[in-house]
């Protein structure tokens, strides 16, 4: 006999085994502000840095992920595995500078997350999604012996890179949702036309592979910095033109102080949350225009 699950939302207990995408432009605290998403910040927290950008972040658990698989050599007769520490990279500071910089790929990570002993941490941030694609796109270009992916019939070589990222993505979703830990992804944000007055915002990806990754996302975020404070917050105002918003009630159609015990202590109601009417963020669009659309929205009393 199959056994029922009967459902009871309760916000409580419903922070683990979440997928959490941040989008937003460079440089608006997105690395920094994730390098400690977790109850003991830093500390439970491992970044897999695809874009090599995590050098000015201070006490931060970081892998540097080059590849989608092991880079191989040819040694005698035999075809091996490239050591981490010889793959190319040094350490750019620090006392090891200039010294061999172990860099992994995104399988031996895998490889390793389903190692008897995991990843003993509580939170990974793929830090940045955009990069995996690119690394796709190329393997498939390369298996399809082709110049671009429009070059491959019918679309197959849109639809082979798409794949070969959401994979990636949903083995990491998979394992976190099995051990209850937290996954983020991050992508650069693309602004397109205006419409409305409202900039269309959504992840720098191919349409079809960003619609995707946001579809299984529980909580998609927009990464800013608050013209008037200066601090970096993160909004889940969500509207049809705007690819962001959250399944986690509390923090739906709210901006927030990009921090993760302030979000964390809206989502779960915690007794210290205060409501507070404050006008939502400009996002900014490249082409010169604004959303000026006035909103009042709930914000966490910081």
């Amino acid at each position: 006999m199959i056994e029922i699950i009967k459902t009871k939302l309760d916000t409580e207990t419903m922070m683990s085994g979440l997928t959490w995408y941040v989008i937003g432009q460079p440089k608006t605290g997105k690395t920094t502000q994730l390098s400690k998403w977790s109850k003991i910040g830093s500390e439970g927290t491992i970044v897999l840095d695809t874009d090599l950008g995590t050098d000015f972040l201070d006490n931060a658990n970081v892998v540097p992920i080059l590849s989608i698989y092991p880079p191989k050599r040819k040694q005698g007769d035999k075809i091996e595995v490239i050591p981490p520490t010889e793959r190319g990279y040094v350490y750019r500071n620090g006392k090891h500078r200039g010294q061999p910089m172990p860099v992994y790929s995104i399988g031996e990570i895998i490889q390793a997350m389903h190692s008897e002993e995991g990843l003993p941490f509580d939170t990974i941030v793929i830090d940045t999604v955009d990069k995996l694609n690119d690394w796709a796109e190329a393997q498939v270009k390369a298996e399809l012996k082709i110049d671009e992916l429009g070059d491959a019939a019918f679309g197959a070589g849109w639809s082979k890179a798409r794949e070969i990222t959401l994979d990636i993505v949903a083995e990491f979703q998979n394992y976190v949702k099995r051990t209850g830990k937290t996954l983020v992804l991050v992508s650069h944000s693309k602004e397109t036309q205006i419409t409305d007055n409202k900039v269309q915002l959504s992840p720098a990806l191919p349409a079809g592979l960003g619609k995707k990754l946001v579809a299984t996302a529980d909580a998609i975020g927009y990464s800013t910095v608050d013209k008037e404070t200066q601090k970096p917050v993160l909004s889940f105002e969500a509207y049809d033109e705007r690819t962001i918003g959250s399944r986690i009630p509390n923090l739906h159609n709210k901006v927030f102080e990009f921090d993760y015990n302030t979000i964390i202590e809206a989502a779960l109601k915690k007794p210290n949350v205060v409501n507070q009417v404050k006008k939502a963020p400009e996002v900014s669009s490249t082409n010169g225009a604004t959303n000026n659309k006035e909103q009042t929205m709930e914000v966490l009393n910081g």
